[in-house]
């Protein structure tokens, strides 16, 4: 019998042990003038003390118990994929001699139809950094 079952037919029979004892401790105990009111609420204390922990151990049974299932479960997972076969995959690659142009443009077609000049050069804009720039001072060096 696993130690959660015998937890859960075991606290019927500890609770109310537990009260009684507590009460008998607190009528019998040497120095505690209790009026007799007040057994029946120590006799509910000393029930929930043999209570709670027995609800505290079978929660975390409980989850345990879901721990392993789910544990136990990705171990076969797992040994069933690895004693497969590994996917194979088939990709078929078709290799073509020219590039296709799908988009409507022809190969003869080029940038100095749209009115590009090709003999652009750089250095075009150094001329333009020294006209934009040209009337300012230097500042001296430390200032």
């Amino acid at each position: 019998m696993s130690p959660n079952r015998v937890v859960a037919l075991l606290i019927p029979l500890a609770a109310p042990i537990a009260g009684w004892l507590t009460t008998w401790v607190a009528t019998h105990f040497p120095g505690l003038d209790l009026p007799q009111n007040a057994l029946e609420e120590i006799f509910i204390a000393g029930a929930l003390f043999a209570l709670a922990p027995a609800a505290q151990w079978l929660h975390g049974w409980q989850k345990w118990e879901t721990q392993q299932a789910q544990t136990e479960a990705a171990v076969r997972v797992a040994t069933v994929d690895a004693s497969a076969d590994p996917p194979t995959v088939q990709v078929d690659i078709k290799q073509d001699d020219g590039f296709e142009q799908d988009d409507g443009f022809e190969e003869d077609e080029g940038f100095e139809d749209d009115g590009f000049d090709s003999s652009f050069e750089l250095d075009e804009f150094d001329d333009f950094d020294e006209e934009l720039f040209g009337d300012e001072e230097p500042v001296p060096a430390g200032v």
